[in-house]
């Protein structure tokens, strides 16, 4: 459904007044004429009236309707069982309670019973009444979307080939996604083509033969699969690989089922395929793929009954493995300091039979790599090894740390002149190892090795699990980090210079002439970030347009004017959405304090706090990995004179919920605090995309819990 598709409204009002309220604020806010009856054209928003629940069911039960303004206080029902009532005989359509200023509570509780709406009598606008129906319904048909979703993963267990899996994934995009052009091809390895397994009646009345696609075609279906891309068009003669020009279908999306085939669906629209449908095909492709992957290793395990023995080793193996990294994870979470974390990971990895040495240890800027942290049986295999990070047969260590990826030698005896660390490693018994790079946010913290007793101990499957665990440890490592940044009371502050980076900062400092201060930032669950600053120098109006123009931008908004900057300088808060790397989101990565950051059109001056256990040279290399010309400028030992500080931060990183924290942040960043208010909490809300009654909620429970620290019992004591 768009913007502009005509709706038939189905209003269930026992008062004449507010009907013909209903019918004029209707009329003004929707995009074609609106009709009362039944309509005459394509071109008209229909509205149906009904002044008794009864006359209202009898309405649904015999012509659909898009939407359903339902009054709970009727002449033959009232309250939520009047809601009941109509969603118990028509449970596919989009309903949005009225309700009376005295009864909003009613509500409330009307959405939670199943309406997807509900609108107070006495506030209603044209732009809320028409913006809130069209919300209903996409509401509603995500729900159904949701629902039919659903029913496909329920049903697709049950599948057990290849066919039934392809039917009923066509089945499901028709009713799902409303369109009826689907299709599904498998490859055939005995040919080498793509085959069409199950497509929609239209399709097949539509091209007459559905076509098979080979490496000899010109065919879209053909390079998603041999690509493994997803590839979308808004118009396919756009494409070089367009299989027919006349094709009655101009537009859409072909995404590949790994090595099993391609799901397309397809529209005679140009741009028929909307971002919402691409979302939902996504998620629908994934589900075909693993039910595919899961439907050809039965079959393959029926096929090779010897191989299930095997199989069920490799799974409890998996499963240990699995048991092991959820300890290990126990004691991350427990983990205080880095050396803590580095000691129990290894001592824990060696206290499994399988695993006979582990060691930790970094670079540290230097040429090298220094063990930090070992446990196992070692017998001096590190003191007869060369851990230089220039060795030309390097050992796994070595190689993990200067590649980035997790280095892997299933049987050390082979080869064993190609490389000295293999012999070394051999006389002491270990056969098979695997290095784990520890990086987190592209700071690396240095390399996990694990050495076993016996050949071909580690594959790809416990790879993977092992790749797992060291993102964990890493970012285990940055989380202490900052918290002892949070919670010292010695600190280094550092003043910093990066010159020229790029930066979304330094861009806008630099396009609209003007200085920058950062204000804050506010992690989004998308990987986004919420970032707050305050510019001098420049309009508004210029700020917002030079910005709308950086891409990795992806909202500006205009809190509000400032005071006056120095020299009578006009000053103005902003907040932005951005994506990608920025120096703030940098800077918590890792793991400092952000005391100021200002940026103008070619530098960033930086002032950040550290705890005085960090290496700053490791610091700083962490940070010139992101921005190259980064100069420290002065380093100072400092004592935070005010303790109060640690409990507030503790409660703000262990107590509040991410989303309290989300809302804290925000409200803070946005103005709400100041007096006038530079944000309402219904525009703060709306910012964070919950309504206002979520937003209290949440702000409350973080207040209180910081009230709690401030003005409690023991802090009473501790004053």
């Amino acid at each position: 459904m768009t913007r502009t598709d005509p709706l038939d409204i189905l209003v269930v009002e026992d008062n004449p007044g507010d009907v013909r309220l209903i019918e004029e604020l209707l009329e003004e806010a929707m995009d074609h004429p609106v009709v009362t009856g039944e309509r005459e054209e394509n071109q008209t928003h229909a509205v149906y009236h009904a002044d008794r629940l009864a006359d209202g069911i009898e309405r649904l039960d015999e012509y659909a309707v898009d939407v359903v303004l339902l009054d709970l206080g009727l002449p033959d029902s009232t309250g939520i069982a009047t809601l009941e009532r109509v969603l118990e005989r028509s449970r596919d359509t989009a309903i949005v309670v009225l309700t009376g200023l005295d009864d909003e509570t009613v509500g409330v509780q009307a959405v939670t019973r199943g309406a997807q709406e509900y609108l107070v009598k006495d506030e209603l606008t044209p732009a809320l009444l028409g913006r809130s129906l069209r919300h209903a319904i996409e509401r509603k048909k995500f729900e159904r979307t949701q629902t039919a979703l659903h029913d496909a993963s329920r049903d697709l267990i049950q599948a057990e080939s290849a066919g039934d899996v392809c039917r009923l994934v066509v089945d499901t995009a028709v009713e799902a996604l409303d369109l009826p052009s689907v299709a599904i091809y498998l490859y055939d390895d005995a040919s080498n083509e793509l085959r069409p397994a199950a497509f929609t009646e239209y399709v097949s009345d539509r091209l007459g033969t559905v076509p098979s696609f080979g490496p000899n075609d010109t065919a879209i279906t053909w390079q998603s699969f041999i690509t493994d891309e997803t590839i979308a068009h808004e118009d396919v003669l756009d494409s070089p690989h367009v299989h027919r020009r006349d094709s009655p279908f101009r537009s859409g999306i072909w995404i590949p089922l790994g090595d099993h085939g391609v799901f397309t669906i397809v529209s005679e629209s140009i741009g028929g395929i909307d971002q919402q449908t691409q979302q939902l095909a996504d998620h629908l492709a994934a589900t075909a793929e693993a039910t595919l992957d899961r439907v050809e290793r039965e079959q393959s395990v029926r096929r090779h009954e010897r191989e299930l023995a095997q199989q069920n080793r490799k799974l409890e193996a998996l499963n240990r493995m699995n048991g092991l990294i959820r300890e290990i994870d126990q004691v991350l979470v427990e983990a205080t300091t880095r050396a803590e974390i580095e000691g129990a990971v290894c001592d824990r990895l060696t206290r499994d039979e399988r695993f006979e040495f582990a060691w930790i240890g970094d670079d540290s800027g230097g040429a090298d790599i220094s063990p930090r942290t070992w446990a196992g049986v070692d017998d001096g295999y590190l003191d007869a090894i060369s851990l230089s990070l220039a060795e030309a047969n390097p050992p796994p260590s070595v190689e993990a740390m200067t590649t980035g990826s997790v280095t892997q030698t299933a049987n050390i005896g082979a080869e064993l002149g190609s490389a000295p660390w293999r012999k070394a490693a051999l006389a002491r018994n270990f056969q098979s190892v695997i290095a784990i790079p520890l990086t987190y946010a592209e700071i690396t913290y240095g390399v996990l090795t694990v050495f076993a007793t016996d050949p071909n101990a580690f594959d790809d499957r416990s790879a993977e699990m092992f790749a797992e665990l060291g993102e964990t440890i890493a970012n285990a490592m940055n989380a202490v980090e900052t918290r002892q940044a949070l919670l010292t009371d010695t600190v280094v502050e550092l003043e910093l210079t990066i010159s020229e980076p790029d930066d979304l900062l330094v861009r806008v400092a630099r396009e609209a002439d003007c200085r920058i201060e950062y204000g804050g930032i506010v992690p989004q669950a998308d990987g986004s970030n919420r970032l707050f600053f305050t510019a001098a120098g420049a309009s508004a109006e210029t700020i917002q347009d030079v910005a709308a123009d950086v891409p990795s931008i992806q909202s500006v908004d205009w809190i509000s004017d400032g005071a006056e900057a120095d020299g009578g300088t006009e000053q103005h808060r902003f907040e932005v959405t951005a994506s990608g790397q920025t120096i703030p989101s940098t800077l918590v990565e890792v793991g400092a304090i952000t005391r100021s950051v200002v940026a103008t059109g070619s530098t960033v001056d930086i002032v950040v706090e550290l705890p005085d256990t960090t290496d700053i040279r490791t610091f700083i290399d962490r940070l010139e990995n992101t921005y190259p010309e980064t100069e420290l400028i002065a380093r100072r030992d400092k004592e935070r004179s005010d303790r109060s500080h640690q409990a507030i931060e503790t409660i703000l990183t262990t107590e509040l919920t991410d989303r309290q924290l989300e809302v804290l942040q925000t409200a803070f960043h946005s103005g709400y605090f100041e007096w006038p208010r530079d944000r309402t909490g219904e525009e703060v809300a709306a910012s964070l995309d919950i309504t206002q009654p979520t937003f209290n909620g949440h702000l409350r429970a973080a207040e209180r819990k910081l009230c709690a620290v401030i003005f409690g019992p023991e802090a009473a004591t501790e004053h």
